[in-house]
């Protein structure tokens, strides 16, 4: 064929021929040298070196003759058998070719970092091959990368595992992303698993964390798409370095269990207006397709949230006669059967925040115990500052913020736990006399009640919005019975802000309704005339929910009968039998005794959903409304460890996504 070719006629270009001729004398040679490349890699030896500080030299080697190597200036590629050059030594040629024939070994090779010396020096006289060279990482197959591959993308099922779950490790311990370039964190993973690849800084930001952020994002919508409604927590929040953030909280029942989950808290850029608050929330609500579903919003009670949030008027508590006429004469436009879907979601403020409000500014209109509070905080500071106080007191003693009046009642304790005698040794130039102690004794019998409020009304995965209205009440009757001789000015002034406070909650319709359906309370909340209030709103609640009842309680026939014309005002009353049913569900519930305070509401619904499938619907609804904006207080707290000194440059984006993860476990 080469002979057809080079003595063929002259209807072939020369140059053709002389390309044809020299492109099969190449193929010859390259065969030639395949042929013989297995046997060229299995008597590869080292180079003649103490020690070898390139990885390359893991891939080629040279051939011996005579116990002499030959060809010292042309190592051998132990993939394809071909001799590449490198004189003295140097190995970028070596480098080139394995980067552009062998590109996995490449990449596999350049992902091994910060290692010790692979190769190692062996006798002359015995031929080394691939399996008998002690390498550090390299697998026992000679044909198998020392790294598993991650170029375009992972193979190995174990590098994916492992590559998860350091992102897993990352996100939830709050580390920073620089973690994955720790030279002691990457020897420890080279130890435990010298396979494995680990992944950049610059992998983790721009695919690994987004991939997450994504599966999480579609886990949520999968959850609040089967949820019934959902109740929501809105607040913005500042950094240290004054960048505010708009963040959202969802809460909703799924299959009566307690779903808390955060929605978002982005960047949040501009004038905090109304305007632009309703503008970033619209959009969270667009992003996960829950704009029907919102039936409550909880938010703080500034400005800017209740214009926000109050563009339509609320569902209930309006005390103005005009709106009230405009809600009665707008009924007829409304579908009773889609109500809750199309009405606008209610607000209402914060319980804790309120009640929070109520107690210092009660604390601050007494004098007298605003000076007891600053000199007992002057001691707390001494303490502080003393080595010697530090050292001969037992207790630690806690520092009061003013802006909290829960961490100044804690400061009274830790130092009524402290004896007399022993604060009289500290040298402290502020003392205490004993009618001051028995103030502050006082003064934590008095605000006991409301801690305990605090504590409940903002627990975390527990249903809180069923205790409004007993909290209230139970704090207006704790305060009617206060004796306080140091100060009785005090309780006085707590028990008026209580009533004028705190009472507007007892008028909104759905903390009425999440207590009359929590079966530990159902209605001994009521006094008087509320009991029947309370269970006509209840049974008009069910009605309105399945106004159609009536069409498997029907007891009269298809054809209705025909009536003499003197009684042809009479209507059929044929869906009485619906409506009989409905009230009696209701009378079943509230006359069964009332469940232990310790049971979980939640779980006597799921046991009884079957009994009263109206009422569990209701259920899931109102008490799954949070009592407090204590959910974005937690994020708040999580977001401010993460944005620490190593965070600095932390941009927006990749801050979001590393919240909505660490908030929103998914693998738990």
């Amino acid at each position: 064929m080469r002979k057809h070719i080079t003595s063929g006629p002259s209807r072939q270009h020369p140059s053709c021929s002389w390309l044809v001729r020299k492109h099969s004398i190449n193929m010859s040679a390259w065969s030639e040298e395949m042929e013989g490349a297995s046997n060229v890699i299995d008597e590869l030896h080292p180079p003649q070196r103490k020690r070898i500080l390139s990885a390359v030299w893991t891939h080629f080697g040279f051939k011996k003759e005579d116990g002499v190597i030959l060809k010292s200036d042309s190592p051998i590629c132990r993939a394809c058998g071909k001799a590449v050059p490198a004189k003295s030594g140097n190995t970028t040629n070596l480098m080139h070719h394995l980067r552009k024939h062998h590109p996995s070994r490449y990449a596999a090779m350049q992902n091994k970092k910060n290692s010790d010396p692979v190769v190692k020096s062996e006798p002359r006289d015995d031929p080394v091959t691939p399996n008998q060279t002690v390498i550090d990482t390299a697998p026992t197959d000679p044909e198998a990368s020392s790294k598993w591959v991650v170029v375009p993308i992972p193979t190995d099922s174990r590098q994916v595992a492992l590559t998860d779950r350091i992102v897993t490790y990352i996100v939830n311990g709050l580390l920073p992303l620089s973690t994955v370039e720790n030279k002691d964190f990457i020897a420890i993973l080279q130890l435990a698993e010298p396979f494995f690849t680990m992944p950049s800084r610059r992998d983790l930001t721009q695919n690994l964390i987004p991939q997450r952020t994504t599966a999480v994002k579609n886990h949520l919508i999968t959850q609040m798409q089967n949820a019934s409604d959902i109740c929501l927590t809105v607040d913005l929040w500042s950094n240290r370095s004054m960048r505010s953030f708009f963040t959202m909280s969802g809460h909703f029942i799924l299959n009566f269990e307690l779903q808390n989950v955060m929605l978002s808290c982005q960047r949040f850029k501009g004038r905090h207006s109304a305007d632009n608050i309703c503008g970033v929330y619209e959009d969270i609500l667009s992003t996960y397709g829950i704009r029907n579903k919102v039936s409550f919003i909880v938010t703080d009670s500034t400005s800017n949230m209740i214009k926000a949030f109050n563009l339509f008027p609320p569902i209930t508590g309006v005390h103005d006669e005009e709106v009230e006429q405009d809600d009665t004469s707008d009924l007829h436009v409304v579908n009773i059967e889609e109500e809750m879907m199309y009405f606008p979601p209610e607000r209402s403020p914060c319980f804790v925040q309120t009640l929070h409000l109520v107690v210092r500014d009660a604390l601050d209109q007494v004098g007298s115990v605003k000076c007891l509070l600053d000199k007992i905080q002057k001691l707390v500071s001494f303490c502080y500052k003393s080595a010697q106080a530090t050292a001969n007191l037992d207790h630690k003693l806690h520092c009061g913020n003013a802006t909290r009046w829960n961490s100044q009642l804690k400061m009274l304790k830790s130092v009524l736990n402290i004896p007399s005698d022993v604060l009289g040794q500290l040298e402290c130039p502020v003392q205490l006399s004993p009618t001051e102690f028995k103030i502050i004794q006082e003064l934590c019998v008095v605000l006991e009640p409301f801690e305990e409020v605090t504590d409940r009304c903002q627990a975390e995965k527990v249903v809180t919005s069923s205790l409004v209205i007993p909290c209230v009440r139970a704090l207006r009757h704790a305060v009617k019975n206060m004796n306080m001789t140091g100060n009785k000015n005090l309780v006085s002034i707590l028990q008026k802000a209580v009533d004028k406070h705190l009472a507007k909650f007892e008028e909104m319709q759905c903390f009425q309704m999440a207590s009359t359906l929590d079966p530990r309370f159902k209605l001994d909340w009521c006094i008087g005339e509320e009991v029947n209030t309370m269970k006509d709103l209840l049974m008009g609640k069910v009605e309105c929910l399945s106004p159609k009842l009536s069409a498997g309680y029907n007891d009269c026939s298809d054809q209705p009968k025909k009536r003499p014309k003197l009684f042809s005002y009479m209507e059929s009353q044929c869906s009485s039998s619906a409506v009989a049913r409905t009230s009696h569900d209701v009378i079943v519930y509230l006359s069964q005794p009332c469940l232990a305070e310790d049971v979980d509401p939640l779980a006597y619904w799921k046991g009884n959903q079957t009994s009263f499938p109206e009422l569990a619907q209701l259920a899931c609804k109102y008490l799954a409304i949070p009592a407090s904006s204590a959910p974005v207080e937690r994020i708040f707290s999580l977001a401010g460890n993460i944005f620490s000194p190593e965070r600095s440059n932390l941009n927006d984006k990749t801050f979001d996504d590393l919240l909505l993860i660490k908030c929103n476990n998914i693998e738990q």
